[in-house]
């Protein structure tokens, strides 16, 4: 038996008194309901307190001194009580006695009495009653039907009943959302635009090809016409440096390295122009004498002379020459030029309310030049031919178009907010030729559950008030507020017209007046919705 009992609130609903038993520590409890309690006015609420009980692991014994409560109680299946004990023991109402049988034999002809000890007619209507006065009989008759049906038509007609049922918005958002758009098609309306453009520019070239100063090279040949001399050697020896002079008076000097020319023989060797420049290109046989030559021996004997024309030798100089640089800067110079000029002309040419998309496309260049690379020119004329598109569109378009998405994809239960704006947030993700373009973004706004009026009245006309209450808190909403009028009543009022719900949502988010006047700080808002179908 437990020892702690719940003292129940004579005005205390169902919901209050199972989350007082879902705090209750112990298996075993006892609930002391009052006198005109409002648990204890219907068997419907011993049911839901039945079943609660069992979810929550309580047994649960009910102490009541009303004997209908009892009865109510004990049919549900709850031990019952009429008391609670010092001790915290349940304690037994007293039985009633039994009322006396009364048998057939024992009865006894009594004049019949009223409740208040007058007795009674024992002829419930007389001759003079029905047939002398028949007019005051009707007019009564007709007085008791009039008030009775004017209770029932103040019963019926008189008591309404105002519900408010108060919910909490909830931000939705769809995110990473892909949209297309093009010329002609969809929500999104996107005017396609072509330009061609050309132009020519002369531009230098960067090149060049540098000569530098050189000497003369080429080969002598060296004749020995003596017979074997006095010493043992192989032959007259010229050295490396020898010096040997053309027709001109023109130095050469001997590169090869020291050299024997034998006794009636020949020797070949290298030599250069002393003096560097295209004067050392001479002809061939042009190198005739040595110097310095050739003592003791006889010099009309040896001789010298170059078979080919001596060359390489060069002065200094610089010739301009075009290379591939050159061509592919004046390309890039050109096209990016021409870029820029349809650009221009395509943002020049937007509408009223139209964006033009931040990818212009360019085909492929036409470049075309008057010289080519390696060309000995100083300059050279380019002139390139492009095509560029722009494609415009409509910024409200594509906002509308994420709205719209938005709205289609808000859950059945779920409805958008009116009183507060949809937030778009979007880019241009890829364009392609033709006018093909494909948005990326998010919207966003705030929603509330959707309640079918039509049904709540349904559900909750004519029933007691404490399950009207359990049922509208059933629903995806915050809190419920009734209130009846003129008086309040244990039921609901019997047609549904004379119950009017009051739908209000509650929700941080702006207002549509407040996003448009640019609000810096959102505040708290409720949106009443009278008689509001969702």
């Amino acid at each position: 038996m437990a020892t702690n009992p719940i003292y129940v609130e004579t005005e205390e609903e169902i919901p209050e008194l199972v989350e007082r038993l879902r705090r209750f520590h112990g298996e075993d409890t006892m609930l002391v309901l009052p006198m005109r309690s409002r648990i204890g006015q219907s068997r419907f609420n011993f049911q839901l307190l039945r079943n609660y009980s069992a979810r929550l692991g309580k047994r649960v014994t009910v102490v009541c001194d009303d004997p209908a409560v009892q009865k109510m109680a004990s049919e549900t299946g709850f031990a019952v009580f009429g008391a609670v004990g010092p001790e915290g023991q349940g304690i037994p109402s007293e039985a009633e006695a039994p009322a006396p049988i009364s048998r057939w034999w024992q009865r006894k002809r009594s004049e019949p009495t009223t409740h208040v000890g007058v007795a009674a007619p024992t002829r419930l209507l007389t001759k003079t009653a029905t047939e002398l006065k028949p007019g005051r009989f009707l007019l009564y008759v007709t007085a008791v039907t009039l008030i009775l049906v004017g209770i029932f038509a103040v019963g019926v007609f008189v008591p309404s009943a105002s519900v408010t049922l108060v919910a909490q918005a909830q931000p939705f958002t769809e995110k990473d959302v892909e949209i297309q758009g093009q010329p002609g098609k969809g929500a999104i309306h996107v005017r396609a635009v072509t330009i061609s453009n050309s132009n020519s520019q002369g531009f230098k070239v960067t090149g060049s090809i540098d000569v530098p100063l050189a000497p003369s090279t080429g080969q002598v040949v060296y004749t020995n016409d003596l017979t074997q001399g006095i010493s043992n050697s192989p032959g007259l020896l010229f050295k490396y440096g020898q010096r040997l002079v053309n027709t001109n008076g023109l130095e050469f000097a001997q590169t090869s390295g020291n050299t024997i020319v034998p006794w009636h023989g020949q020797a070949t060797v290298n030599v250069i122009a002393v003096k560097p420049g295209t004067t050392g290109n001479v002809g061939d046989h042009t190198i005739t004498q040595i110097e310095n030559c050739c003592d003791p021996f006889d010099g009309s004997k040896i001789h010298v002379t170059n078979p080919q024309a001596t060359g390489g030798g060069t002065d200094p100089s610089s010739t301009p020459q075009m290379t591939e640089s050159d061509f592919d800067a004046a390309r890039a110079q050109l096209e990016q030029s021409i870029h820029q000029s349809i650009a221009q002309q395509l943002a020049a040419g937007g509408q009223a309310g139209e964006k033009l998309s931040e990818t212009i496309i360019f085909g492929p260049p036409q470049f075309t030049t008057d010289h080519q690379p390696q060309d000995k020119v100083p300059t050279f004329t380019g002139t390139m031919t492009v095509v560029g598109e722009g494609d415009f569109y409509s910024d409200s378009d594509v906002i509308t178009a994420y709205k719209t998405y938005l709205s289609q994809h808000v859950p059945n239960n779920q409805q958008l907010l009116t009183e507060s704006p949809i937030q778009v947030q979007y880019r241009l993700l890829s364009s392609a030729k033709g006018g093909f373009l494909v948005f990326v973004g998010s919207a966003s706004a705030y929603v509330a559950p959707t309640l079918d009026e039509a049904q709540i009245r349904a559900a909750i006309v004519g029933r007691p008030v404490a399950q009207a209450r359990f049922y509208l808190e059933k629903l995806p909403i915050r809190s419920v507020a009734i209130k009846e009028e003129p008086l309040a009543l244990p039921l609901m009022p019997l047609l549904d017209r004379r119950i009017t719900l009051h739908y209000v949502v509650e929700s941080n988010a702006p207002s549509a007046a407040a996003a448009a006047q640019g609000a810096a700080k959102p505040t708290p808002k409720a949106s009443p919705s009278p008689s509001h179908s969702p």
